[in-house]
């Protein structure tokens, strides 16, 4: 199961990474043909959108499971340890509902557009395969905040307790002056 993980993990860094790096890659073309060669390249824009909203929303997951998402510690970290344990079982429970909501919503979306046949301006990319990442994403996310969950919950939360102190402590002493 641990291999299994370290693979899911290394495709989620590659493809986010690499749908970012190809959209910069692409804008770097489109700026070059433009104003280098004279000859502007009309689907550059509409792809470059395209590659690196799909890896910014992929790498939402990859944040979560590093904990590099954006979060303000200032008042949480004057909790309680046992305040902070539940306040964090709220913040997962919450996102684990905005995930599962992202998830319903951008499948209902995914079919409607299928349905309805939209397609992209310039390069007429089916609509629903652009829109499929917001399902994507939300089950991403909803997946992390499980996982999250289950790391909260191992053994009764000691173990989450203990990485909070040591986490408590080592931040306490970089800021001695």
């Amino acid at each position: 199961m641990k291999k299994f993980w370290k693979t899911f993990e290394f495709l989620e860094d590659i493809i986010s990474g690499g749908l970012l790096f190809i959209g910069v890659s692409v804008i770097f073309y489109g700026v070059f043909m433009r104003y280098v060669m004279n000859a502007p390249k009309s689907w550059v824009d509409e792809i470059s959108q395209y590659l690196i909203i799909w890896g910014t929303l992929i790498g939402t997951s990859v944040a979560l499971r590093n904990d590099h998402h954006i979060k303000v510690d200032m008042l949480f970290d004057r909790f309680p340890l046992k305040l902070q344990y539940y306040v964090t079982l709220f913040a997962h429970a919450v996102g684990l509902a905005f995930g599962t909501f992202v998830a319903y919503y951008g499948f209902t979306l995914v079919a409607f557009v299928h349905r309805s046949g939209q397609r992209s301006t310039d390069v007429g990319i089916p609509l629903y395969i652009v829109y499929s990442i917001l399902p994507l994403m939300g089950l991403l996310l909803s997946l992390r905040f499980i996982l999250k969950f289950y790391e909260m919950f191992r053994h009764n939360g000691k173990d989450w307790m203990a990485e909070r102190e040591r986490r408590m402590k080592s931040s306490d002493s970089s800021i001695a002056f």
